[in-house]
């Protein structure tokens, strides 16, 4: 089974009230004026400012200014124009540098996935030229640090060194790839001509006073981050998850594309397994007492607990801890808190589990769906990332026998 390495006795959990109740968790989530962000602190020069720590009406004011970007129509055009060539630009890449002397294709997933969700999520940020397949990886390994930088607290192995080394990665991110596409955009607006609409273009066309010069190039890589890193993460796991239950369930393989719904609804049984951090840190600016009779001090940190809550029996049946893609609910959604709650919801979660009114799968689904019909298969030993309580891998040798 793919789990969390052991995070309770980090510091920043340790010193917290630990909630795992599914409800305790909703409830302060949901009450925005009774607590606010109390994550990350290692790397908090990274996220200063950007809508990921804000609070109030100035995070409610970011979130309207970037939250159109996830529109259902914004979404629709994205995946038409952006994700689908993606998919297809990776996979003759691949094919082209991994195609063996056999004939068949091999590659490394965890690399495969990042390309797809890396160059998606920069269409959003605004960042352009990541059509060469080793500027991309720079682009990638520069996110993967800053992502390790903002994550520091949850660090098995030196967290001031991560932040530090995240802070390093922004710079570098804003001097290959950031100015250079805010400058292309600059120059478009001061023309008065059409520009892409992205977080780049709406922070600059949208300047406020009281922004320090260098919050866009923050908020652009925490978009990043956020886009990216549990996403093409979901991608590798998914995968992992599914071979594991394929292997147990003999005789199923057909479902997975020739079911209609198998895929979305096993998708969604992965994310209520993935979580995009051990635990989501809340400060309470008062004294609370949640209607369980719980009592928070004033300035005391809570640790929710997703993963443990998205594991309750009564929500989620007796194998809650397991992965069971016909698993059935009947309350709340099938990947339970995977996106968060609240105001500070996830903001792509519209963009990766899709919207089932207008019949359109997640990008997820639509990355794992094309690996399927590419023939992905499991072709070594997959290599666990030792320094993160996250469930990361550094590689996950596949095969593409379909390619």
């Amino acid at each position: 089974m793919i789990e969390l390495f052991d995070y309770t006795n980090q510091d920043i959990i340790r010193n917290s009230q630990q909630l795992t109740d599914y409800d305790e968790i909703m409830e302060v989530l949901r009450a925005r004026h009774s607590f606010v962000q109390g994550f990350p602190i290692a790397g908090a020069e990274i996220v200063a400012g950007t809508m990921m720590v804000l609070d109030g009406q100035e995070h409610l004011a970011r979130r309207r200014l970037l939250g159109s970007l996830m529109s259902d129509e914004a979404i629709a055009g994205n995946r038409q124009n952006f994700l689908f060539p993606v998919i297809e630009q990776t996979l003759e890449q691949v094919a082209a540098d991994h195609r063996d002397t056999d004939g068949v294709v091999r590659a490394d997933l965890v690399l495969l996935a990042q390309r797809f969700v890396h160059r998606i999520a920069a269409r959003l940020a605004g960042i352009d030229d990541l059509e060469d397949a080793d500027r991309a990886d720079e682009f990638i390994r520069l996110i993967r640090a800053i992502a390790a930088g903002i994550g520091a607290d949850w660090s098995l192995s030196d967290p001031a060194g991560d932040a530090a080394e995240g802070l390093k990665a922004l710079t570098a991110y804003r001097d290959h790839f950031f100015e250079p596409s805010r400058t292309r955009r600059m120059k478009l607006i001061d023309a008065g001509e059409d520009v892409p609409d992205d977080l780049i273009t709406r922070m600059y066309s949208k300047w406020e006073d009281g922004w320090d010069a260098e919050l866009p190039l923050r908020e652009s890589a925490v978009l990043m981050v956020g886009a990216t890193q549990t996403t093409s993460a979901s991608v590798v796991l998914f995968i992992l998850r599914m071979h594991d239950w394929l292997e147990q369930h003999p005789g199923h393989a057909g479902r997975v594309l020739g079911e209609p719904g198998f895929l979305q609804r096993a998708v969604f049984e992965s994310l209520r397994r993935t979580v995009a951090s051990p635990a989501r840190i809340r400060r309470a600016v008062d004294d609370v007492e949640l209607s369980t009779g719980r009592t928070i001090e004033a300035g005391e940190r809570v640790g929710l607990l997703f993963l443990e809550a998205n594991q309750d029996p009564s929500r989620f049946g007796n194998n809650a801890d397991g992965f069971d893609p016909d698993r059935t609910i009947t309350e709340g959604s099938s990947w339970g808190l995977a996106f968060g709650g609240g105001t500070h919801a996830c903001l792509g979660r519209p963009m990766i589990t899709g919207n089932p009114k207008l019949e359109t799968e997640g990008t997820v689904t639509t990355i794992v769906r094309r690996l399927y019909q590419a023939g992905i298969e499991l072709d070594g030993v997959p290599q666990r990332d030792p320094d993160t309580h996250y469930p990361i891998f550094t590689e996950v040798p596949v095969r593409l026998e379909k390619l």
